[in-house]
């Protein structure tokens, strides 16, 4: 593979010094201005290469928190697409002065007791982001992302931990209560809504034969949340109803909440959830 093809594969995006260790210095100046450009002095791109890392590195720094959840495919929160970019904590440069009042960027420092990291292709990595993000995003938020991080082994559980021991309480909670669990952000959210309501609960178990819940409270009580991508269609629609219906026929309590109605109506959602579980009706014992 060359240069430009390793590039490509990898954003299109890297530091001097990665570039440097794979081609010459006269190499990579006769690619300058038609083959390549420099968003950022250090950095190299493919020319046509405009997207949130190249803004980042003009911004001076690099995507981080929500910029790099999106661009490793992690959960992120709901609303406007700003550009978040981590630029190194000593950096007072008149670029940066300028990002900081710049409509659309958030500019954010790494905290002093965690360790600053250049990554090679411009995207903080999934730890480094959730550090960011712990001062940026609500804790429900973070731990959405950070299950999402661990559901796709991008950071594990030990790394959750000792990033949590290595910041300040109050940013700890999102890291805390991830489980890698959870199949949405949606279902992370709902977690944290049970959790601070003190409601025990077990999520994705196996009520039938390969056939799993999003979670089981008591005995019977069965909560699913429809995410926006995996409840969309008519086809998965009916196969939810099917499956709804059976487990109703084996006598589980189903509830099934919409991806709108955790984020937007909580009270709602923890009120009718409660409301079974104070009357005691998730206790019963099941049949099936």
């Amino acid at each position: 593979m060359d240069f430009l093809e390793w590039l490509e594969a990898n954003g299109g995006v890297c530091t001097m010094q990665s570039a440097r260790d794979r081609m010459s210095k006269d190499a990579l100046d006769s690619m300058q201005g038609s083959m390549l450009w420099t968003p950022l002095r250090g950095w190299v791109a493919r020319v046509g290469v405009q997207n949130d890392v190249t803004r980042s590195l003009q911004a001076g720094g690099v995507a981080s928190c929500v910029t790099a959840f999106r661009s490793l495919g992690l959960w992120t929160p709901h609303g406007p697409q700003l550009l978040h970019v981590r630029v190194r904590r000593r950096t007072h440069s008149a670029r940066v002065a300028l990002s900081a009042v710049t409509d659309g960027r958030v500019l954010h420092r790494m905290h002093d007791r965690i360790d600053e990291v250049r990554p090679r292709h411009g995207v903080d990595s999934a730890l480094d982001a959730l550090a960011v993000a712990s001062g940026c995003v609500a804790p429900d938020e973070l731990l959405a992302a950070a299950d999402s991080a661990l559901a796709k082994e991008l950071v594990n559980r030990d790394q959750l931990r000792e990033l949590a021991l290595a910041l300040p309480r109050r940013r700890r909670s999102g890291l805390d209560w991830a489980t890698g669990l959870a199949g949405s952000g949606t279902e992370s959210t709902f977690a944290a809504m049970l959790r601070r309501a003190h409601v025990r609960f077990v999520q994705q178990p196996e009520l039938m034969r390969e056939r799993f819940v999003d979670f089981l409270i008591g005995r019977c009580l069965v909560v699913e949340i429809d995410s926006q991508l995996w409840h969309a269609t008519p086809e998965q629609q009916a196969a939810d109803r099917a499956r709804d219906a059976e487990l109703t026929r084996r006598g589980y309590v189903v509830l099934r909440f919409t991806y709108e109605q955790v984020l937007f109506q909580p009270d709602y959602v923890m009120e009718t959830v409660l409301s079974v579980v104070r009357r005691g009706a998730h206790l019963r014992q099941p049949w099936g």
